[in-house]
């Protein structure tokens, strides 16, 4: 008994080839632009050392510092971290389908990497929304008129964006 067989299409090369595209590429989310300072010292805190300049301007605006008080400490607030923590498994877990389309030519590499992105990056803005520890101080509540931590203009959410390498 003889087999006899062929190939509608072979897939093959161009797997390999879109395997070949992801080798070495990353995507990166993260703070960016004008308010990646401001990113910095809320994913890992701050120690700002009290002037006699700032010590004035709190007593001009109705909190004045104990005599005491030689540093305004901003506690860390890990949203970058831990909101990927909390959310990278979702995000490759909701994409696992996606990557094999990508393998197999039905969306380009670029597609799929941006995707990853969009959605890693939506999560991360989320995660930061939802954050509420540690609190604000008492007077940052006060001239913000809010508690959110993070949240206040909306500059610092919008600034999370990612990057396709």
């Amino acid at each position: 008994m003889a087999v006899k067989w062929t190939t509608a299409k072979n897939k093959f090369p161009d797997m390999q080839a879109a395997v070949k595209d992801l080798q070495g590429r990353k995507v990166t989310v993260g703070s960016t632009g004008e308010n990646a300072w401001l990113a910095g010292i809320h994913e890992y805190g701050c120690r700002i050392k009290v002037t006699p300049k700032m010590r004035a301007w709190f007593a001009r605006n109705g909190f004045p510092l104990k005599k005491g008080t030689t540093e305004i400490v901003i506690p860390e607030r890990s949203f970058l971290r831990a909101g990927f923590d909390e959310y990278a498994e979702d995000v490759l877990e909701k994409y696992d389908g996606n990557l094999s389309a990508a393998l197999a030519g039905g969306i380009s590499m670029d597609k799929f990497l941006q995707g990853v992105g969009l959605e890693l990056a939506g999560k991360i803005k989320k995660y930061a929304r939802d954050l509420s520890n540690p609190p604000n101080a008492s007077m940052t509540r006060e001239r913000k008129g809010g508690s959110n931590p993070l949240v206040d203009t909306g500059g610092l959410i919008e600034s999370i964006s990612y990057e396709v390498e």
